[in-house]
């Protein structure tokens, strides 16, 4: 464990240094017993041993570990465990995830990674027909993460609140076209009146953060979508994210080709019960001047 560690390290530190910074210091002995004796089982013993080297990250605003996923420290690891526990009792286990897969990083939208006691591997909890396996054990999965860093097939901004992102195979064959594309990257305003200040908005891991000029006016927690429409705005499409009733604001009108497009339209990937070609055919027929709800 330590050795795998100790090369991770390494490229995160000249990679994503913002990581480690965002790393809590090591739990003690006692505090790891503790969690075992509350869940009368006992941890892998590597993700034992890096719960040692570090309890989790920060729960301030820092960017994640991996993709969307923030590594959570003992307290939140104990609370996701009960929440699980309580999710099982009313809804039954196959309907939830199994009683031995204890939640140790979350994406603030009710996804988790989860290590499996029993046999120490790696799954991602989403439902009870999306749960995926990515890795035979806590330090497989890191070592998977150490191979992403060092081929370079990754992305990484911390202010967008995201850990390491893998690259898909058409992201890699499109390096050198994005690049080129990039130099023309600017920030689509959500109004066109010259006469007033128009909105922009910054996409994170946890929330859409609402700005006016230089001034963050407002956030919105992605939990709080209630529904999703496509339309259209001077024949490009225009995606209005529902609010619930009260809320400030009730609704918000986002350009699709709003910079950062691409991180919002992950988050809205993983919505349950999205329905990604529902979504992408209303995109492409946003010019027929339709209101089409996508989602909720």
């Amino acid at each position: 464990m330590k050795k795998i560690w100790s090369r991770l390290e390494g490229e995160l530190t000249s990679k994503a240094s913002e990581i480690l910074e965002s790393l809590n210091l090591g739990a003690d002995e006692s505090e790891v017993e503790a969690l075992e004796e509350y869940i009368g089982q006992e941890l892998p013993t590597d993700y034992r041993d890096f719960l040692i080297m570090h309890n989790g990250q920060s729960q301030e605003s820092n960017p994640g570990f991996f993709d969307m996923f923030s590594l959570m420290p003992l307290d939140l690891v104990q609370e996701s465990w009960d929440e699980l526990e309580g999710l099982r009792d009313d809804a039954g286990e196959d309907d939830i995830c199994p009683g031995d897969w204890l939640p140790f990083a979350e994406d603030g939208s009710g996804d988790m990674l989860c290590v499996e006691l029993e046999t120490g591997g790696i799954s991602k909890y989403v439902s009870s027909d999306e749960n995926e396996e990515l890795a035979d054990s806590f330090e497989g999965w890191l070592a998977d993460i150490h191979a992403i860093l060092k081929n370079g097939e990754f992305n990484f901004d911390p202010a967008s609140g995201f850990g390491i992102e893998p690259r898909g195979p058409e992201e890699n064959e499109d390096d050198e076209e994005d690049s080129v594309d990039d130099e023309d990257d600017v920030v689509m305003d959500s109004d066109d009146d010259d006469d007033e200040t128009s909105l922009t908005y910054k996409f994170t891991a946890k929330m859409i953060e609402i700005y006016e000029g230089e001034e963050k006016v407002g956030t919105v927690p992605w939990g709080d979508i209630v529904g999703v429409k496509v339309s259209s705005y001077a024949g490009d499409p225009l995606i209005s994210i529902n609010l619930p009733d009260g809320s400030d604001p009730e609704e918000l009108e986002i350009p699709a080709n709003v910079a950062s497009s691409d991180k919002l339209f992950k988050y809205l990937g993983k919505l349950k019960g999205w329905d990604q070609e529902a979504f992408d055919e209303a995109l492409s027929n946003a010019d027929k001047d339709e209101e089409i709800q996508v989602w909720g």
